[in-house]
């Protein structure tokens, strides 16, 4: 069996990872005005409206962090706060058209990077990769 040491090295590393990327994301992404967050919230209101709970819950935030990235991309014509109308007392977030063009030049820099950092590994390497850290998130969003 593995040494705890090791298991808590994979765990660092991941931590890293993250952080090394959504640093380099936000540097790329600020050209276009945005942050990581803010793409973020660009990617899950393409896929439809949100609630700013649904949002700070799927991206790990806060609700504050969400609130002021909206405020942000609502200022910038983005995303817009819309009335729900099921329950006129919660508020949805969707997209605006210009949102989603952003959004589509966002995702050509996310892949541009994403390629760089995995232009050394094969494809079967990439997928097993991805596996593993796929069991890794699944344990830890069970914990939450």
């Amino acid at each position: 069996m593995l040494e705890n040491e090791n298991r808590i090295q994979v765990m660092s590393t991941v931590a890293k990872i993250y952080r090394a990327m959504s640093r380099e994301l936000n540097r790329r992404l600020s050209q276009l005005g945005l942050s990581y967050l803010d793409f973020l919230v660009l990617r899950a209101t393409s896929e439809g409206k949100k609630t700013m709970a649904y949002l700070a819950n799927r991206y790990f935030v806060t609700q504050s962090a969400i609130t002021a990235s909206v405020d942000k991309l609502e200022g910038m014509g983005l995303v817009r706060r819309v009335r729900d109308t099921e329950d006129r007392r919660k508020i949805m977030i969707e997209i605006t058209d210009k949102g989603l063009e952003t959004f589509h030049k966002g995702i050509e820099i996310y892949k541009q990077l994403a390629d760089e950092v995995t232009k050394d590994l094969k494809d079967d390497e990439v997928i097993l990769l991805l596996d593993k850290l796929s069991i890794i998130l699944q344990k830890l969003e069970e914990l939450s």
